[in-house]
């Protein structure tokens, strides 16, 4: 039994660094890429697809890649029915929402293990 109010949200996102299709292992590394950069620009911001939104208000979102948490942003806040987006894969793509993920972005003090699943869990915080 949870004893302690959730702090974030963990998404599972399809890229990864060993992923089997070029495409996608480019598209991590553009992620990646994005991710740093909201530490040095404050316009800067990252959009993760949502098909709901959290009913709980969290301050984190936790990115899970390829079996384990890679880092975590903070979310500012949530925009709705945007028209399609272009994604890191080159794809585009319409959410009901996208979560405005911005500074701080911490890269995982540790391995932490995890598996993939599909839309996002709740989660206290890990580091």
């Amino acid at each position: 039994m949870r004893t302690e109010r959730p702090t974030g949200i963990i998404r599972t996102l399809p890229y990864g660094p060993n992923h089997r299709a070029s495409v996608m292992r480019a598209a991590y590394e553009k992620m990646v890429r994005g991710l740093e950069r909201v530490n040095r620009f404050d316009s800067a911001h990252v959009l993760i697809g949502m098909q709901q939104r959290p009913k709980i208000e969290v301050l984190h979102c936790y990115v899970l890649i390829e079996g384990r948490i890679i880092g975590r942003a903070n979310i500012a806040e949530y925009l709705e029915q945007l028209p399609a987006v272009e994604c890191w894969d080159g794809t585009t793509r319409v959410h009901k929402y996208w979560a405005v993920l911005t500074a701080p972005y911490l890269p995982a003090p540790t391995t932490i293990k995890m598996r993939g699943f599909q839309g996002f869990r709740y989660t206290e915080s890990l580091w």
